[in-house]
């Protein structure tokens, strides 16, 4: 599948040509990036199998203080501009700075985005304006757009159904096989986990690792014990592969998936792969790790796994790139007893650049603004700190920390402090200068929760905003403007959206624009988002404001895009945005291409991809949960795949 694009490879995502590899198409790789190890180089299907561009979770840039690698390798090349300025160029296209907001923005986004939520209230925007002065006639009507389970099981799952019995084709069995499981309920869930389990053995890895993630997709406990096989690599599981260890990307999908049915039966075995492997299974160690994140607060194995993490935490021996998922796991468990161990590896000395990251991250999750220590140290470190991205993530934490209190009279001292911190940072400049983005989307994630905050830290973003000349910061403040809901924005966004020729800056303003339901732009939004002359980047967030405006007439013009689409980039964006507008006037149409043999497979197979989105049972997508929170920086590559699948 094409991997889920971001800004650091854009014009060479668009520019370049598919490479098969087996039965995998392939965009340029990171150039940063240190080989995957563990087992091999072969990547799994993200739906279609394997096609793979660029990833917001796999920055091209290497900087100082890069990705953390088992085997102790950074990534190449130097930062010597604060974090932002280019480092490397692939095809003419400039790589950012791991340390840009960008990359938390885009690991983050699903949770705010909130598209297929809004379908079921949405409001529907139809009509046109004039394009010579932007305002116009404009309808609105009520309706929900969100497919309902009816149409699901007689629309999509009986079509899939059939295209995963017919075809030979490992990008359309990798898009059909997880668009079953992500739509799917009990009513055909035996059936699709059939399908699963007789791919498990199929020639091409691809297909194998589709089909052990699909099972954890899906989320029937049915598929307990042969995940637990399979982990494992015990007979049973060497088995259903076909004979053999399943591949290692195959048994760290299989410990995912234990985490995403969430069966108390499939603790131990994710504790017993975490404490027995060494570490050069790194892979399906981390894979267990992220598992047990999963499980929540609730779980009856939750504080179990709580105890047993923060054990491996503090086991000196442990490899730190491993380790750094532990943190982000405990916050995610969110069980407020992990505070005290979280802070003492944030604060500990001799913790790892990437473990404190994390720990920054995980605090951010769980602690309160009664921990006052906390609040404080993560403060302390914003002002002082020696590591760019622990403060960025800090000062994330510390917004997200401050939104969840209930009692803010009670801690007025601290939220003052903490609002002036905010204020203070976006002001900066000289070398603290790339802190002034995060902060205004710390500020943002803060204030959306307190009503209160919001017109001075409007008032503040808005002035930074148009005073920056650097597109790149511009961009961060504009989606913080959007998460505010600042309407007083809205010309000014869309003054520099028609002016800029820049199009990831333009893409992030129209994000902003959506957010702030700017209507009066839907209509040229439209007609941007089928221009065969713009990246797929782009044209994701285009279509991604027009779904933010549930703009009922997107959904034709995505689908001819998509259906006369020429390469990669715009088969990949066109399914994703699709799949986040999330419109049930899609289906039959998708249903169209996916079934047509006239059709490119990689066509069909992305056709697959968006009516598993389109149809999905969740309101977020599937990976969401591991997606949000994590440590980017941290890279395995059995979880960039994860992240990479639309």
């Amino acid at each position: 599948m094409q991997r889920f694009l971001s800004t650091l490879l854009v014009l060479a995502l668009a520019t370049s040509p598919a490479i098969s590899h087996g039965g995998k198409y392939r965009a340029p790789s990171d150039a940063g990036t240190p080989p995957p190890e563990g087992g091999g180089t072969l990547g799994p299907p993200t739906t279609p199998a394997g096609s793979k561009g660029a990833s917001p979770n796999s920055p091209a840039s290497a900087t100082t203080g890069g990705p953390a690698s088992a085997g102790g390798t950074r990534g190449r090349g130097r930062d010597t501009s604060g974090g932002r300025a280019p480092a490397v160029t692939h095809q003419g296209a400039p790589l950012l700075s791991f340390d840009s907001w960008d990359f938390w923005w885009e690991n983050n986004k699903d949770r705010f985005l909130e598209l297929k939520s809004r379908l079921n209230t949405a409001n529907m925007v139809t009509g046109s304006i004039s394009f010579a002065t932007g305002r116009g006639r404009k309808t609105r009507s009520s309706g929900t757009r969100r497919p309902d389970r009816l149409m699901v099981d007689t629309e999509i799952i009986p079509a899939l159904l059939q295209l995963l019995a017919e075809e030979s084709d490992a990008d359309i069995l990798d898009s059909t096989l997880l668009a079953l499981a992500r739509t799917t309920d009990a009513t055909f869930a035996s059936q699709v986990a059939d399908a699963a389990n007789e791919l498990l053995s199929h020639p091409k890895l691809s297909v194998r690792t589709s089909a052990a993630l699909s099972l954890g997709v899906l989320g029937s406990e049915t598929s307990t014990q042969l995940l637990v096989d399979i982990a494992s690599d015990n007979s049973a599981g060497k088995r259903a592969v076909g004979g053999g260890s399943p591949h290692f990307l195959v048994r760290s999908f299989a410990a995912i998936s234990l985490g995403l049915i969430a069966d108390p039966d499939g603790v131990d075995t994710l504790m017993a792969v975490i404490d027995e492997l060494s570490d050069s299974d790194f892979e399906i160690k981390v894979g267990a790790i992220v598992a047990l994140g999963l499980l929540g607060p609730d779980h009856i194995r939750a504080d179990d796994a709580r105890g047993f993490l923060e054990t491996a935490l503090v086991d000196r021996k442990l490899n730190e790139l491993i380790k750094s998922f532990i943190p982000t796991s405990l916050g995610k468990l969110g069980k407020r007893d992990s505070v005290p161990a979280l802070l003492a590896t944030f604060v500990d000395r001799d913790t790892g650049r990437s473990v404190r990251q994390s720990a920054a991250i995980g605090l951010g999750q769980i602690a309160e603004m009664a921990d006052t220590e906390v609040v404080e140290l993560l403060l302390d470190y914003v002002e002082a700190g020696r590591d760019a991205q622990t403060r960025h993530f800090a000062l994330i934490s510390l917004g997200e920390i401050g939104a969840r209190d209930e009692r803010p009279h009670d801690h007025a001292e601290l939220h003052e402090r903490l609002t002036r911190q905010f204020q203070t940072e976006i002001r900066k400049r000289g070398k603290s200068q790339q802190h002034r983005s995060w902060a205004a989307l710390a500020g943002a994630l803060y204030a959306r929760e307190h009503a209160a905050a919001q017109p001075e830290l409007i008032e503040q973003i808005l002035a930074a905003y148009e005073k920056e000349s650097d597109l790149a910061y511009k961009g961060g403040f504009a989606i913080a403007l959007g998460l505010l809901g600042s309407k007083a924005a809205g010309d000014t966004l869309w003054e520099d959206y028609q002016d800029s020729a820049d199009q990831t800056f333009r893409g992030y303003v129209a994000v902003a624009l959506g957010f702030i339901q700017y209507f009066d732009a839907s209509e040229v939004l439209r007609r941007q988002v089928q221009d065969k002359t713009i990246t797929p980047t782009f044209r994701l967030q285009v279509a991604t404001a027009l779904g933010l405006m549930s703009d009922a007439e997107a959904v034709p013009v995505l689908v001819d895009t998509l259906a006369n689409a020429r390469t990669l980039g715009v088969s990949s964006a066109v399914a994703k945005a699709l799949g986040l507008i999330g419109d049930r006037d899609s289906i039959g149409r998708l249903k169209g291409i996916a079934q047509d043999e006239r059709r490119q497979k990689i066509t069909r197979a992305f056709a697959c991809v968006a009516l598993g989105i389109v149809g999905e049972r969740t309101d977020l997508p599937w990976n969401a949960a591991i997606s949000a929170n994590n440590n980017y920086r941290a890279k395995v590559s059995s979880i960039e795949e994860v992240l990479d699948i639309l």
